[in-house]
């Protein structure tokens, strides 16, 4: 069947995405826990964001925060899309890839993936400058182009998101419907987790050692929520991709 023909499943997507953790789940939380739990809570713990009470000059002092540490911003970035990378490696190769050897295959990737997304988030951008709506349509359109860069290892980043288009033609709001729904439930509950344990850490470890516990957990949390995302795309992208998909993962062999 081919691309655009298929009209996205929620329920299948979703039950997709959790065979896959199912599947995968050891060495996802092993390369999520090095490369994209642990740049988050580094940033955060030596990094924190200036506590601002004058509204007019949180912007201003938002930007001063931001153009004194980019680099360790970029370069937490980069450790997590390689991890991102990594993950959706394990998800489409055959079994048996080791974590190392998706690791040393992201790294090559990255160069693309990079480029991908900053040209997919510029389009984004100019969308949401035209009364939001397009560019949240667009969002839609361009999620899946992770699996998309990695399952077909494409190196032209905008023939991976022309590919993209392609394989999300007829579903760009109903994968912004079940993004949403996820976001939606996923954040929730994370931030009452958050809270939560913030409160219970607070109250049971002091000021300095209990925010220290909460901010671990915040990042595991939020690390959590973005992982569950990276499998949703993935699982999308099987499902819409059709033959192509099939192809090139093989996850179940």
């Amino acid at each position: 069947m081919e691309p655009g023909t298929t009209k996205l499943s929620y329920s299948a997507a979703w039950d997709d995405a959790m065979a896959l953790l199912k599947a995968h789940g050891a060495l996802i939380a092993a390369l999520a826990g090095a490369l994209v739990f642990l740049p988050t809570l580094l940033t955060g713990y030596l990094l924190p964001r200036p506590v601002v009470n004058d509204a007019a000059e949180w912007l201003p002092r938002l930007n001063e925060y931001y153009l004194a540490n980019w680099y360790w911003f970029l370069l937490a970035g980069l450790v997590t899309m390689v991890g991102t990378v990594a993950i959706l490696l394990l998800v489409f190769a055959p079994r048996g890839t080791s974590v190392g050897a998706a690791i040393a295959r992201a790294v090559a990737f990255v160069p693309t993936y990079l480029v991908a997304s900053l040209a997919a988030g510029f389009l984004i951008g100019f969308g949401l400058i035209l009364l939001i709506v397009p560019g949240l349509y667009l969002f839609g359109r361009l999620a899946i182009l992770g699996p998309v860069v990695v399952a077909e290892e494409r190196r032209n980043p905008f023939a991976a998101i022309g590919r993209t288009f392609a394989v999300t033609k007829g579903n760009g709001w109903r994968i912004l419907g079940l993004i949403f729904l996820t976001g939606v439930a996923g954040y929730i509950a994370a931030g009452v987790v958050n809270m939560a344990t913030g409160i219970l850490f607070t109250l049971l470890a002091g000021k300095d050692l209990g925010a220290l516990l909460a901010m671990i957990v915040a990042s595991a949390t939020y690390s959590a929520v973005a992982i569950v995302f990276l499998l949703l795309y993935a699982a999308i992208y099987r499902q819409l991709a059709g033959p192509t998909a099939s192809a090139t993962a093989a996850v179940f062999d």
